[in-house]
């Protein structure tokens, strides 16, 4: 092996997706998700609380039925998220059982019994649905109570439009709905209803017609059911409401179902809102009490629960909005599963999902280190910091290119951008995510480090080049100036796009040491120090 590509287990150049969508419903892709999902003990033993906590709702309801998921981004909030949405309702996925796809990923028998268990026992369906993105959400004032409901109605076969809706349900409760659309496609025959009812304006003065058709008494002109309902329409929904209407709603088209709603992005949606964290708090409470109620008198197989995810953890998302109005100790009781997906895994996840060596090339990087150990110890060490730098041989084989403490520095990086005066809390750009920017730290042609022979490091001027496009403005235009200032010397940008990131981590102060440390570009090479000074 001469090329540092040459070492790993799996193609580098493979497709990995840099955002996982919960929304993205591709058999394909899911299958992927899964197969590709990296299962730590930690993120075993958030799965088995929650499974825990689920199977246990079917004897011993309570009123705590929220998840909330937190998380740096490209932590796996969302994979999380997802993949417990599919395995809890045991969705098919290329024609296979996503809980029995992840339980063989997991290697874990009391997540493998669980699944089982839950499976046969709480037949489940999941609403699914990325809160930031849905098409449900008209504006940016919608509230959460309204963005569940549209996303309810699509996943059931209903119309988005609240009166359709209602229509639909109370022709259904009557036992006419099938004579209604019948009708409909008899009189409309460019487009079947299904289609027809996602152009309400339209299909309410349609619809209109039809009801005056079936019943003339009731309503005596064709416009007569539209007149009523007024410019504005009449349904509205309510958090009280929602939850009586999601029992009712499962009980004629998914019977004996339980429900659960996976929400991504949820924290980023009611971000310093007190009314969305209001309406919030009231939907989990709405939910909690009708569950347990329906549970115990055995007219629901289980409570309804609500994931969701966010960036911040519940507690900072309070905090933020600094309102006597929000009780912290009552949203804990909504939300008594908190999850917090801790930077140490996904270390863990990028060593594993694009770092991962053949054993040939194990064995050649423990020969490497131990050749090394000294001289690279020397180099690269930071000082004046907590953060742990000294390499160890088998940190040195699982993260190689990257020294282990850069995976840390960089999830701090992102951090701080993500924070820097004029940038929005939840960025955008490319290689937001750690493993996404390991695996171009390979493969993009800025770098291209699978080509370079083995003993070459990634350093923190390659970090940069990759994250760029996620500072400000000014930030790029001060290193293009002293690229351009200092052409007849390259070291000074390097040394320039280091001082930049390393601005971020506040736990690394930017000496001549820790600035050379960063930069060392080779194993074999010499200390960097006295060029930096």
């Amino acid at each position: 092996m001469e090329k540092i590509g040459e070492l790993f287990q799996k193609d580098v150049s493979r497709k990995i997706e840099e955002v996982i969508k919960v929304d993205q419903a591709d058999e394909e892709t899911v299958k992927n998700e899964i197969e590709e999902y990296i299962v730590t003990d930690s993120i075993k033993d958030h799965y088995r609380r929650v499974l825990e906590e689920y199977n246990s709702g079917k004897t011993d309801p309570s009123e705590g039925i929220g998840v909330w998921i937190s998380g740096f981004f490209g932590s796996g909030k969302s994979s999380f998220a997802k993949i417990l949405g599919y395995i809890l309702s045991a969705k098919k996925v290329m024609g296979e059982s996503a809980a029995e796809l992840f339980a063989e990923r997991a290697q874990d028998g009391t997540i493998k019994d669980l699944l089982e268990i839950i499976n046969s026992t709480i037949p489940t369906h999941a609403v699914i649905f990325d809160v930031s993105m849905d098409r449900g959400v008209r504006t940016a004032n919608e509230r959460i109570t309204e963005v569940m409901y549209k996303a309810l109605l699509r996943e059931l076969g209903y119309s988005e439009d609240f009166d359709l809706a209602a229509l639909e349900m109370d022709l259904e409760e009557e036992g006419v709905l099938g004579e209604f659309v019948e009708l409909y496609e008899k009189t409309y025959t460019k487009r079947p209803w299904k289609e027809a009812k996602k152009l309400a304006g339209r299909a309410i003065s349609e619809a209109s017609r039809i009801l005056h058709e079936m019943d003339s008494v009731t309503y005596p002109h064709a416009d007569s059911w539209s007149n009523s309902l007024g410019v504005k329409g009449r349904a509205d929904i309510t958090p009280n409401l929602l939850a009586e209407r999601s029992f009712e709603l499962m009980a004629r088209r998914k019977k004996d179902q339980a429900l659960i709603f996976v929400i991504d992005e949820v924290g980023q949606y009611i971000s310093r809102s007190i009314e969305k964290m209001l309406d919030l708090q009231a939907v989990v409470q709405a939910f909690g009490k009708e569950g347990k109620n329906r549970v115990k008198a055995k007219k629901a197989v289980a409570p309804a629960w609500i994931i969701v995810t966010s960036q911040e953890k519940l507690g900072e998302v309070v905090s933020s909005l600094d309102s006597k109005k929000i009780e912290m100790a009552r949203l804990k009781d909504r939300f008594p599963i908190m999850i917090d997906l801790a930077p140490t895994d996904i270390a863990d996840i990028t060593a594993k999902r694009v770092l991962q060596k053949t054993p040939a090339a194990e064995e050649l990087l423990s020969d490497l280190f131990d050749s090394v150990e000294g001289r690279l110890n020397t180099n690269c060490k930071l000082e004046g910091t907590s953060m742990k730098s000294t390499v160890t041989k088998q940190d040195f084989i699982n993260f190689y290119p990257y020294l282990p403490h850069y995976i840390d520095l960089s999830i701090d990086i992102m951090s701080g951008i993500r924070l820097q005066p004029g940038a929005q809390r939840h960025i955008g750009g490319s290689n937001r995510t750690i493993i996404k920017q390991a695996q171009q730290m390979l493969v993009s042609e800025k770098v291209n480090l699978a080509e370079q022979p083995l003993g070459r490091l990634v350093t923190m001027d390659t970090i940069y080049d990759l994250v760029e496009g996620n500072l400000t403005t000014e930030r790029r235009k001060d290193i293009a100036d002293i690229e351009k200032d200092f052409s007849d010397n390259p070291f000074c940008l390097k040394v320039a796009k280091a001082i930049c990131l390393l601005e971020f981590p506040k736990k690394l102060p930017r000496t001549p040491k820790n600035i050379a440390a960063v930069l060392c570009e080779d194993i074999y090479g010499e200390s960097m120090q006295p060029q930096v000074e």
